[in-house]
């Protein structure tokens, strides 16, 4: 019977410890799961507990690369914040005070973790919010691996050579901003 006790109890820490993970609750919270982003979430908690029970000795950096797998692929999140080892580890230090029968220090743990802090989360702005940044959010969006194709290379102003120069202020007028356009002209 107690086996059971701890393994309710190791359940009950890996939810406290997955709630007071900001970055899960951030993504379940704007829904980057879909819509069931709370059932991928709870999930979380029964593969864990579930993984725990059918292996022995799992070691914290398995556990991280499950979380940063479900993450990527579950609630399309990339955890950059540093707080994957972190999570790891104290999931791991929960699952062996647990079998070692330490309740006590497991459910002092348990209480001692803090709230996730969604509060101090900034989020994107919205589309209309800066015109400005949306140039810069389409240069840094993803095409699926096609880069970019590279920028035009420069003719000449003289129109003298390959013959494919301009005519004196046409093709290319400079941007206050330091851009040139380059307009498409006749071809010959």
């Amino acid at each position: 019977m107690a086996a059971s006790t701890e393994n309710t109890l190791f359940q009950v820490a890996v939810q406290r410890v997955l709630d007071s993970w900001t970055v899960l609750q951030l993504a379940v919270s704007h829904g980057f799961g879909g819509a069931d982003s709370r059932e991928k979430a709870q999930w979380m908690v029964y593969a864990i507990d579930q993984w725990f029970k059918e292996n022995k000795n799992i070691e914290t950096y398995e556990l991280e690369n499950f979380l940063e797998d479900v993450m990527n692929h579950e609630f399309d999140t990339i955890i950059d914040d540093g707080s994957l080892p972190r999570i790891s580890t104290l999931v791991c230090g929960l699952y062996f005070l647990s079998c070692e029968g330490r309740v006590e220090e497991l459910q002092e743990k348990i209480q001692s973790l803090p709230r996730a802090q969604l509060h101090g989360c900034v989020g994107a702005p919205t589309q209309g919010e800066d015109e400005d940044d949306e140039d810069a959010d389409d240069d840094t969006m993803d095409t699926g691996g096609a880069s970019a194709p590279p920028p035009p290379e420069p003719t000449s102003q003289s129109g003298e050579g390959s013959g494919t120069g301009s005519q004196p202020g046409d093709p290319m007028e400079e941007e206050e901003d330091g851009w040139q356009v380059v307009r498409k002209g006749k071809r010959r």
